[in-house]
């Protein structure tokens, strides 16, 4: 998902996925953006940190070795008995846990 491919989402999918990626280019300067599975931008930094996937109604934030991401807040939507990876469904009506994604 290019720069294009995000201004091409519905607006809100659009601003929560331009707001993602600047929150995780943001936690290093080092974090690579590159694009996987054809359309699906992946953050990698010596490994997956995090992909992103606007579906028809959630984006979904991909949280990679989410097993050891503590997530006192609640944020995590899915994968629970994933050891390997955690899911944030982000949806049209909430506001971006920024301040909760950032830790």
């Amino acid at each position: 998902m290019t720069e294009g491919d995000i201004s091409a989402l519905p607006g809100w999918q659009a601003s929560f996925c331009k707001q993602i990626r600047d929150l995780v280019h943001a936690a290093d300067d080092e974090v690579v953006e590159t694009i996987k599975r054809t359309n699906q931008p992946y953050f990698t930094l010596s490994g997956n940190i995090c992909a992103l996937l606007a579906a028809k109604d959630p984006v979904n934030v991909f949280v990679y070795d989410g097993a050891i991401v503590p997530d006192p807040e609640g944020i995590i939507t899915g994968g629970h008995g994933n050891p390997t990876a955690r899911t944030i469904a982000l949806r049209r009506d909430q506001k971006l846990p920024a301040a909760r994604l950032r830790r």
